[in-house]
């Protein structure tokens, strides 16, 4: 029970709602998916544990002791399975040709905890490396996310520290990419050309192909545990039900009804060979649940390439100027001017550059997209009119200086000539 509660409080906390560094489509497998493995582990490690996983016809001349003798026995050496139409000979016992041995299943909730760590594995690479490529977007976004947003003053104030951040992090990361002269970050940001480049936004895409990579993986991984040519297993059932029929009618895969050959020992030679009929109740579950975990596994698998290609979609060239310009247009309510068109492309390429867009997208998807919109206006205001030191002309010493000073060197240039504020 104790193993039981430590794998309850694991899935517990994968399942709570506290990542903002991601899409639906990778909850689909760092949580949704995890919490699945994560259930029927617990379901089936009960079953094991506090039930009876199997059920044996001792023979008649054992007590009520040696029959708990030889559940155990079976449960703990393999067991093998034959065509149920067939004489049980003694060609099929102590190994025969004919016969399948069935040892899997006492290692079923091991290999669904292996199946969800697996999957868990994206997330973490990303938690670890990706946070630490350029900036921290989970924290960022927390940061808007605990703000007040009904307080349109606290709510533009934190939207200015995140762009200054940004700007700092930024120049920081170019600096440190030109020192280092990593050649893995240039060799993964020139892969990105086509999302506007950029480290973070290399190595978001990454884990992506590694959450694919995964729900691909994990037919092959189940395959190769099991040995049951989990590949096609899918479609045996689909065959099975639509044909009116039980969902395997080849119960190798998962038998309910298995063999078990052990031997009593007494002194000298006198040893006894005894070969037992048992009952795998437990193969009723995992017959059902890996049936549920291939279909997911299809789900899955293609909810990832489809969100991989509209990730590939929105970061195109078009994706990412129609994504930057619709929000402009709804924060500024006006057209660009010429001039302020000529910026703009230096603004998408060279300010933001793929991670920038990135950040602005996750923000949006994390949040809601006015708030990335609203990022997004200070971000180009401060590039167009870039902070220099503001002299303040005026007596009053207890003049305020406001988000909009930051923004607008003049709009308090005539009032105070005490103060300089550099930004």
């Amino acid at each position: 029970m104790t193993m039981l509660n430590e794998i309850l409080g694991v899935y517990g906390k994968v399942g709570q709602s506290g990542r903002n560094d991601d899409d639906v489509y990778d909850r689909y497998s760092h949580r949704w998916t995890v919490i699945l493995l994560g259930f029927f582990a617990i379901a089936l490690s009960a079953k094991q544990f506090v039930g009876d996983p199997i059920e044996c016809i001792p023979p008649p001349d054992f007590g009520g002791t040696h029959k708990t003798y030889v559940d155990n026995y079976c449960w703990i050496h393999s067991t093998y399975s034959i065509d149920e139409n067939a004489a049980l000979t003694r060609n099929f016992v102590r190994g025969g040709q004919g016969s399948r041995t069935t040892p899997y299943y006492i290692w079923v909730p091991y290999i669904l905890t292996l199946a969800a760590l697996c999957t868990y594995l994206p997330a973490w690479i990303w938690h670890l490396v990706g946070h630490r490529a350029t900036f921290d977007i989970p924290a960022m976004i927390h940061q808007v996310a605990k703000t007040n947003l009904t307080d349109p003053e606290e709510r533009r104030t934190t939207l200015i520290v995140l762009s200054k951040h940004y700007e700092k992090a930024q120049r920081y990361s170019k600096l440190k990419l030109g020192q280092t002269d990593n050649i893995f970050k240039r060799a993964l940001s020139a892969c990105m050309f086509f999302a506007g480049g950029g480290v973070l936004t290399g190595i978001y895409f990454l884990i992506k192909i590694l959450y694919l990579l995964n729900a691909i993986g994990q037919f092959f991984l189940i395959n190769y545990y099991l040995q049951i040519d989990y590949l096609s297993y899918g479609q045996k059932v689909l065959y099975g039900i639509m044909n009116g029929r039980d969902w395997l009618e080849n119960k190798f895969i998962f038998p309910r009804v298995v063999f078990c050959d052990f031997t009593i020992r007494y002194l000298g030679d006198n040893n006894l060979n005894y070969t037992i009929q048992c009952a795998l109740p437990v193969n009723l579950y995992n017959e059902r649940i890996f049936a549920f975990y291939w279909f997911w596994l299809i789900f899955l698998s293609l909810a990832t390439f489809y969100g991989i290609i509209v990730w590939v979609g929105n970061m195109s060239y078009r994706g990412r100027r129609g994504f930057l310009k619709r929000h402009l247009r709804l924060n500024l309510q006006s057209e660009l001017t010429d001039t302020e068109k000529h910026s703009f492309d230096r603004f998408v390429d060279q300010h933001l550059g793929g991670d920038g867009i990135l950040f602005l997208r996750l923000i949006a998807k994390n949040t809601n997209p006015v708030i990335a919109g609203e990022l997004l206006g200070i971000m180009w205001n401060r590039y167009v009119t870039p902070p220099t030191h503001i002299a303040v002309v005026s007596t009053n010493e207890n003049v305020q200086l406001t988000p909009d000073t930051y923004l607008n060197g003049g709009s308090l240039a005539k009032a105070n000539p005490l103060a300089i504020k550099d930004e």
